[in-house]
């Protein structure tokens, strides 16, 4: 376990991973994370599959102060997907955070602590959602416990309310910050003592809004981001300027498949701004993920850069392009059109 004085900093621990460990005679395996083993041997697919793998590990992604502020570390980036305001929110609804007293945090990019960080092909719910869910049911059951230590009542009489802990036959109440110190203590629970909320506990997943008396009400809270993207707020990628930062843009086939035969860059060069042209070698068909390949133009700023690539004169091979080179646009219209009619 590791601890700060206000913070809530949960470690995983296995039943399985527990056994392995006393066999091989570790005497300090209650501080070893549950996802070293098991995502090695469980997942040879879908988010196991990728670099990294996934993590459910509440000691990562769910931390908890004093004050009872919930932060939750969202390991994904955020490209306009919402995906840093839904992660978040599967955490808190699980965990039952009430939202103003939640915040998203922006995770490092550490692969090792956060499981795969890969964020493309609509993948980070579909591969995040259950380990998020899991490790705020683990930090919601330790809150649990720790309430229940505190009265002296078994665990199955309490339970967590918004952002709160009660004791059903008395009506005593603590809040998660009450209970945070106290639940650093405890042992994580392995994943068969976890309970995921049914579907009528939660607030935000698979909520809609609607009309409610006439108004329209939303099942969730606002983006983030929203406010600060629609306003132009937001720091992008692309707003960070470092120093002795260079741009390049790049001219490309005009026909897929093709490669240079030769390119002129001379006068590209003389373009005030530029430093180098850069040709690009293709890696053919089907390139996938691969460069298509063409010529890079590097610059001091984007819009030499641009200039840059408009000077050059490049004479394009198309004969790897194969029958692409007479595709077209009403090519492709008349293949969708004798497709519909058959």
């Amino acid at each position: 376990m590791s601890r700060s004085d206000d913070t809530l900093l949960l470690a995983n621990v296995s039943r399985r991973g527990l056994l392995k460990g006393l066999a091989g005679g570790a005497a300090l395996l209650l501080a070893a994370r549950w996802d070293l083993g098991l995502a090695n041997e469980q997942a040879q697919f879908g988010a196991g599959a990728m670099p990294g793998g996934w993590i459910d590990n509440p000691n990562v992604f769910i931390h908890i102060d004093s004050d009872g502020l919930v932060t939750i570390f969202n390991n994904r980036a955020e490209m306009g997907q919402g995906i840093r305001t839904s992660l978040a929110m599967v955490a808190a609804d699980e965990l039952g955070a009430d939202w103003d007293q939640a915040r998203a945090q922006q995770a490092n990019a550490d692969q090792d602590k956060y499981g795969n960080q890969n964020t493309d092909g609509s993948r980070s719910m579909r591969h995040w959602y259950e380990p998020m869910r899991r490790a705020a049911a683990a930090a919601r059951l330790m809150l649990e416990q720790a309430a229940a230590n505190q009265w002296n009542v078994p665990v199955h009489e309490v339970r967590t309310g918004i952002h709160k802990v009660v004791h059903s036959a008395t009506g005593r109440e603590l809040g998660f910050g009450d209970l945070a110190e106290a639940a650093r203590e405890l042992d994580v629970p392995g994943r068969d003592a976890l309970v995921l909320k049914s579907d009528s506990e939660l607030r935000f997943i698979g909520k809609e809004s609607g009309l409610i008396n006439g108004e329209l009400k939303s099942a969730h809270p606002k983006a983030i981001d929203g406010e600060d993207i629609v306003t132009g707020k937001a720091i992008f990628g692309a707003d960070i300027d470092l120093e002795n930062t260079l741009y390049a843009v790049v001219a490309r086939p005009p026909v897929y498949g093709s490669k240079v035969k030769s390119v002129d860059d001379a006068d590209a060069l003389k373009v005030a701004g530029v430093k180098k042209v850069i040709r690009i070698e293709g890696t053919g068909q089907p390139a996938a993920f691969s460069p298509l390949g063409g010529v890079a133009v590097v610059a001091t700023n984007t819009w030499a850069a641009m200039e840059g690539r408009r000077a050059l004169k490049i004479d394009w091979d198309t004969a790897p392009a194969g029958d692409n080179a007479d595709y077209t646009s009403d090519t492709y219209r008349r293949s969708l059109e004798k497709a519909a009619q058959s």
